[in-house]
Parts: C-alpha cells; sequence; structure tokens
C-alpha cells in the first residue's frame, strides 16, 4: 500500500501538475480569452470521452479489482475497447461537424479551430481512460494515472510552448492539434504498458466464476449514469458559464477551478489506489477493515491538502500571478473554490465506498441531483453575481455532494470517514441494515 502510494503520488502529481501547466502556458500566450476558449474545447472532449466509454473504465476497475490476476480480465478489457471505439469514433464525427455553429453559438473566435484537433484527440483520450480503469483494478494506480487528461494535458502544453517558441503567430489551432497528438502518444504508451503487464503479470486460475457479459454491461451503465454527475460539472456546467459569461470572464473562472484542484490533489492519488481494495475487502465481508482504510485515507489527505489550502486563502493573488497580471481578478473565486475543494478532501472516498460495496444507485442519485442543483445555480447566480456566481454554484455541489455520500455511508456501512467526532452518532443517527456482517 506504501509503496504503491509512493509511485501513485509521483505519477498523479506529474498529471495534476500537467494540466495546471496547459492553462498556465495557455494563460502566459494568450491571456484569459484564450484560456476560457480553451475551456469550451476541453469540455467538449471531456463529454464527448464520458458519453464513448459508457462508464465501463469504472466497471473495469470494480471486475479486475476483484481478481486482477484471473485470466478473464482480458475479455472485460475487449468487451470495454470495442463498444469505446465505435462510440468514440461517432462523437469525433459529430465535433467535426458542428464545431462552426459550437463556435457561433457560445461566441468564442478559435473555438472552431481548436475543435479539429480535438475530434482527432477524442478516440485515444476515450482508449486512455478504459486502460487507466483496467490498470486500477490490476494493482497498477501509478501506470494508470499517466493515461488520463492529466498527462495528456502535460504533453500538449510541452508542445503548445514548442510550437509558439518556433512560430510565434501560429494562434489558437496549435492546441487543438497539440491536445491531439498528446493523447495519441499517451493511448500509444498506455498500449506498450499493457504489452509488458500481459509479459509480467501471468494469469492464475480464477477463484470466482468471471462476470457474464450481461453483468459487465449492466454495471457499465449503472456506472454511466452515475458518471452523468461529473458531466454536468465538467461539461454543462462550463458550457453554461460559456454561455453566460464572456471568454475571458470563464478564463479566470477555468484558472480558479483548475489551481483550486491541487487541494484534493491528494484525495485524486488515493483513488486511484484505494477503490479496487474496498471492492475486494468488500467482496470478503471485510468492513471494518475497508472503514479503516476508509478514515486512513480522509486523515492523509486533510494534512497533505493543509499547506495547499493555506496558500489558496491567505496568498491567493501570489498563486495566480504564475498565469499573468490579467488572472489577479480570480483571488475571491480560488478562495471560494478552495474552501469547497478542503470539505471534498476532508469526507475522504466517500463516492467510492458507495460504488465499491453495490451501492451504486444510491450514489449515482445522490451526484445527479447535487449536480442537477449546482447546473440551476448557474442559471441563477452568474446573473447576479458574475462569475463569483459560477464558484458559488460549483462550491455548492462540492460541499453538499460530499457531505450527502458521508451521512450515506454511515447509514448504509457503518463508516464515518471524516476525521472529526462523528457528529451523527452524537445525534443519535444510527447504521441502518445495510451492512455485512464481517467473516471470521
Amino acid at each position: 500500500m506504501a509503496l504503491a502510494l509512493g509511485r501513485t503520488f509521483i505519477a498523479r502529481g506529474i498529471a495534476a501538475l500537467g494540466a495546471l501547466l496547459l492553462v498556465l502556458v495557455l494563460g502566459r500566450i494568450y491571456g484569459p480569452v484564450g484560456v476560457g476558449v480553451f475551456a469550451l474545447a476541453q469540455s467538449i472532449i471531456l463529454g464527448a470521452g464520458t458519453l464513448a466509454r459508457y462508464g465501463m473504465d469504472n466497471a473495469l476497475m470494480r471486475y479486475v479489482g476483484q481478481e486482477p490476476g484471473a485470466p478473464h480480465v482480458l475479455t472485460y478489457l475487449r468487451w470495454a475497447c470495442r463498444k469505446a471505439l465505435a462510440l468514440s469514433v461517432l462523437a469525433a464525427g459529430i465535433i467535426f461537424l458542428v464545431r462552426g455553429f459550437m463556435e457561433r453559438i457560445f461566441q468564442a473566435d478559435g473555438l472552431a479551430e481548436i475543435l479539429v484537433g480535438i475530434a482527432v484527440a477524442t478516440p485515444a483520450f476515450t482508449l486512455g481512460f478504459l486502460l487507466s480503469g483496467f490498470f486500477k483494478g490490476g494493482r497498477r494506480p501509478a501506470t494508470a494515472c499517466l493515461l488520463e487528461n492529466g498527462s495528456v494535458a502535460l504533453v500538449a502544453a510541452v508542445l503548445v510552448w514548442g510550437w509558439h517558441l518556433l512560430k510565434p503567430d501560429a494562434g489558437l489551432p496549435i492546441i487543438g492539434w497539440a491536445y491531439a497528438v498528446a493523447a495519441w502518444l499517451v493511448v500509444l504508451q498506455g498500449a506498450w504498458q499493457l504489452r509488458r503487464w500481459r509479459q509480467r503479470q501471468g494469469l492464475n486460475q480464477a477463484i470466482s466464476p468471471p462476470a457474464t457479459r450481461q453483468q459487465f454491461d449492466d454495471s457499465s451503465r449503472a456506472f454511466f449514469v452515475m458518471s452523468l454527475a461529473t458531466f454536468m460539472q465538467s461539461v454543462l456546467g462550463i458550457m453554461i458559464a460559456g454561455w453566460l459569461l464572456n471568454s475571458a470572464e470563464l478564463g479566470l473562472f477555468k484558472t480558479a477551478q483548475q489551481t483550486a484542484v491541487l487541494i484534493g490533489f491528494i484525495l485524486i492519488v488515493l483513488n486511484a489506489i484505494i477503490p479496487p481494495r474496498f471492492a475486494s475487502l468488500y467482496h470478503e465481508g471485510k468492513v471494518q477493515a475497508m472503514g479503516r482504510l476508509a478514515r486512513q485515507g480522509a486523515v492523509l489527505g486533510a494534512c497533505l491538502a493543509a499547506p495547499l489550502l493555506l496558500a489558496c486563502l491567505f496568498f491567493p493573488g501570489w498563486v495566480l500571478g504564475f498565469f499573468g497580471n490579467e488572472f489577479q481578478a480570480a483571488v475571491p473565486l480560488l478562495r471560494m473554490i478552495a474552501l469547497a475543494q478542503l470539505v471534498n478532501v476532508a469526507t475522504g472516498s466517500v463516492g467510492f465506498l458507495l460504488n465499491m460495496t453495490g451501492h451504486e444507485a444510491l450514489m449515482r442519485n445522490i451526484a445527479l441531483t447535487c449536480n442537477a442543483l449546482g447546473l440551476g445555480l448557474f442559471f441563477v447566480l452568474i446573473p447576479l453575481f458574475g462569475v463569483m456566481g459560477a464558484a458559488l454554484a460549483l462550491a455548492f455541489v462540492l460541499v453538499v455532494q460530499n457531505l450527502v455520500a458521508l451521512f450515506f455511508v454511515w447509514r448504509r456501512l457503518g463508516i464515518w470517514t471524516l476525521p472529526l467526532p462523528n457528529v451523527l452518532s452524537l445525534l443519535g443517527v444510527k447504521p441502518g441494515c445495510g451492512q455485512r456482517a464481517e467473516k471470521a
């Protein structure tokens, strides 16, 4: 566990810094307007990838995590890749055809040119997430972290910066093409890692029967519906903000959001390691051990997030100064989102506790309800408070969703993750009948 944490911390750190570095590079070259246009383009590929992988990345993490060395794990991956490849190619074609319409509706000059490269990147971007889910289940979280959008952003940042040095007047189209080249390089690296894994891992005799195609599809569907909450936040939220705000204001919001993500960095690392262990422990009936693991993760996350939180709260101008002087206007946005990220980290992996223990439908309903309310708040708060309204709506989703999930983790599993006294227990709220008895 400690070795996996160390490796994953480094790998996820590279990915997290890569996502921030891309925003920093774009801010330095194109200013808030360029960051705003990129935020719209990125939301489109995130949405296409979410729809195309159809929850299969999480289904792979769940079923591969139960028996990583079983021979049928590669069958799960084949099922997922075939379906995702077809859907992602279709999504890429749609993005290419509607690129002009998207530029006009958002009044974002240059968006259509960026979307050409984004369309080319979509299949590779989608397959990268599937391979990531497979490696998470296979107890290779560090490898998994290097296959997601953070690594794509890191490579794209290097390419954009290099391209700009060679041809300073290249303009916004280089963003899309840099993203496309980066996505394909990352997924090819993932395919090479898969080949090495097959050679080194070997396959053992299965202990329990493999999941059927129907079971895998049902689990994928449940995870997909739950992923619609992320779709609302990362895609629809940015699109609504982009429609109600100008490109410069959207760039300020995106910069504050991406910077505050660093506070939740350790939780992202833990969520690449712990969920398969949740699935395994629950499969074995070891609920108490699962609870200890969840609490340890929450305490570790809160401690490691504290320095970054303090920097964002007390020195936000210094933090945002790296992006350029124009980004000082995002100081109040950063403070607001940083506080919400603290709640996200302190509650721990409550969402994955529910997802990995057969409570996917419950977590799905929590996430969908909270994010739907958050989208409604975008329409209400942005006209009232401008770009600060977008930050308030995002903070609402992060805080309320995690606190509601924390409540149900206690009620269904009898696990309290927050590194504070159990308030629910003190109020007389007792765990319900959803717990499983721990095996001797």
